[in-house]
């Protein structure tokens, strides 16, 4: 029986370190030496990776979980432990030794623990992207020579995008459009394209127009709208234009629909200008930097791992990590806009989608407490039906309410907008909208009029019977769903720590709130119980354990004196406390099953 105990307890705690689907993690690779490197990569979990990266290569990795790089400098073996969704270049130092270089992409704790993604990185499928490609009435040669001409073009961009990124073009269909000859205007004539051509049946409508034969100077030659729009648009014939530069112009255009935005780097295919004759130099092969590599890596996870066919669609980590990468790409390049042009887009997109998802689930909890305080208390004599929820009722109810509104949300965001609108819902302090990094979500969601109608009418939602193990709960959930379990475990420790500076103390029962609500977060991520099963039947003793028997309103002293630092045994045993009886609650018995699986 403790042996048993002592497996339960382990996996109970890599749920609550990571309540989640998967960590999904990119590590890049780069050789800027003039020499072929071996080295060896060994994820925490998974098989090691034998790596040989030729002079000027690029090798995107995908891991679960961080990992560790092995290799030799002038026989001294190295080995260092690699962050997550982050890239690095092996260089030479001053004395010729071999020494690996992390590049600075605003990193943080939130980017180093990784993403939260369905499956494992070894088994995960290529991502295949159906592609349809269209010429227009302009294009000179037959179609069994255009068409030849083409696949083969698209064939090798494929190959380039599939060595970077594990993203695969399937050309699905063929077909011609109409141009308009007078346009000379090349976005007029992509509006133009998007409006004659639909992708159907493919993801992806590839267009090449033969209008604007004669081409001076340095002009458009090739664009598309973003990350993952349904066009691209490609000026087909130009003058002294060779195969070679034509490639390079379409694996640049399917860079930015993966997300690659403009490169510093001069051999970089995201290079801002072509053109300059590179493509036709001898041994020059179309390739990406590593910063780009990595933002196609994270974009073609989520490709292979969820099948988005949005970039709105994205999660929450895959976003907040792309975000962190442009804003230190822009500097690099400060007469470019094109990483600016790629924050704008992100924020537009989690605009449309996430934010406006987590108001209504913070509108539908409001409209449930506005109507809750309108019924007749309980009590009340002249009361002949439906009365006043208070206490862990009232916190059942307006559960209900929102998993009720939030199921009917599209799937990418349904899960996120309910913990993110719980959070903010029945809270009712400063903690989440003073945050320097959350407060801004925040605020999108809920101006502060409007969280003053909520205040005024939310009433004191609990949980087994008290107001704070409500708010640790929900707001804990609520920062697993935005930064991870890791941050959310963290930030409860070092708010209950700094309380035992304070006048309410050090509780364990608070931990046991913050812990519940972390679970409830990742089986609600993991679909290990749905929305409809929490809108149909949420009850607080089903999720959150019994905690009047734990040690609480320590002081700093009494803490230390009683229970020790955070890895004194004593300390651990309280936590372990708490964790068999999580493990004793019927939904995260299921989060067990899941995590051994």
């Amino acid at each position: 029986m403790r042996a048993t105990l002592q497996i339960l307890l382990l996996v109970f705690a890599a749920i609550v370190l990571s309540a989640r689907q998967a960590a999904a993690d990119v590590i890049v690779l780069a050789n800027r030496t003039p020499v072929t490197i071996q080295a060896q990569l060994k994820p925490a979990a998974g098989m090691a990776q034998n790596v040989t990266l030729p002079p000027g290569d690029v090798e995107p990795l995908f891991v679960d979980g961080r990992a560790y790089v092995l290799f030799n400098a002038k026989r001294e073996p190295k080995r260092y432990l690699l962050d997550a969704n982050s890239a690095y270049f092996f260089g030479q130092t001053s004395d010729g030794r071999l020494d690996l270089q992390k590049i600075g992409l605003g990193d943080d704790q939130s980017s180093a623990e990784g993403r939260t993604l369905p499956g494992r990185a070894a088994t995960a499928p290529m991502a295949v992207i159906p592609v349809k490609i269209l010429v227009d009435e302009e294009e000179p040669a037959r179609r069994p020579f255009w068409e030849r001409r083409l696949r083969e073009r698209v064939a090798a961009a494929s190959a380039v995008l599939e060595k970077h990124c594990r993203v695969q073009l399937k050309i699905v269909a063929v077909d011609t459009w109409d141009s308009d000859d007078a346009m000379n205007d090349f976005f007029a004539s992509l509006a133009e394209f998007e409006r004659e051509a639909k992708p159907f049946p493919a993801q992806l409508a590839i267009g090449f127009t033969s209008q604007y034969q004669i081409v001076t100077g340095r002009v458009h030659m090739a664009g598309t709208r973003g990350t993952l729009h349904s066009h691209i648009l490609v000026r087909e014939w130009a003058r002294q234009m060779s195969e070679p530069e034509r490639l390079e112009l379409l694996v640049h255009e399917l860079g930015h629909f993966l997300g690659a935005s403009h490169s510093p780097e001069r051999d970089s295919v995201m290079r801002p200008v072509l053109g300059d004759r590179q493509a036709v130099r001898k041994g020059f092969h179309v390739h990406f930097d590593p910063v780009n590599t990595l933002v196609m890596s994270l974009v073609g996870e989520e490709l292979r791992r969820r099948r988005i066919q949005q970039a709105s669609e994205m999660s929450a980590g895959t976003m907040r990590r792309l975000r962190q990468v442009y804003q230190a790409m822009s500097p690099t390049m400060p007469q470019d806009p094109s990483a600016n042009q790629f924050v704008q887009r992100l924020d537009v997109s989690t605009a449309a989608t996430l934010v406006l998802g987590t108001k209504q689930v913070v509108a539908q909890v409001v409209r449930s407490a506005q109507s809750n305080l309108g019924l007749p208390a309980a009590g009340d004599a002249s009361a002949h039906g439906e009365t006043r929820r208070e206490g862990d009722a009232l916190t059942e109810h307006l559960v209900r309410q929102a998993a009720g509104i939030a199921r009917f949300l599209p799937e990418s965001i349904a899960a996120n907008s309910f913990l993110l609108g719980l959070g903010i819902a029945l809270d009712d302090s400063n903690l989440l909208r003073d945050n320097s990094k959350f407060g801004g979500f925040i605020r999108l969601v809920e101006p502060d009029q409007e969280r003053a109608l909520r205040l005024a009418s939310l009433g004191a939602p609990t949980m087994l019977g008290r107001r704070d193990l409500a708010q640790h709960f929900f707001v804990s959930a609520h920062l697993a769903a935005i930064a991870g379990t890791r941050v959310a475990s963290t930030m409860g420790m070092a708010k209950e720590l700094s309380d035992a500076n304070g006048h309410s103390g050090f509780s364990y029962a608070d931990l046991a709130a913050n812990r519940a609500g972390i679970l409830f977060a990742g089986g609600v991520l993991n679909k290990q119980f749905s929305l409809v099963e929490v809108a149909d039947g949420f009850r607080v003793p089903v999720y959150m354990p019994p905690v009047a028997d734990l040690p609480e309103g320590l002081t700093a002293a009494q803490l230390t004196s009683q229970f020790g630092a955070q890895s004194d045994s004593r300390f651990q045993q309280q936590l372990q406390r708490i964790d068999q009886r999580l493990l004793q609650l019927p939904p995260y018995r299921e989060a067990k099953i899941t995590a051994e699986r």
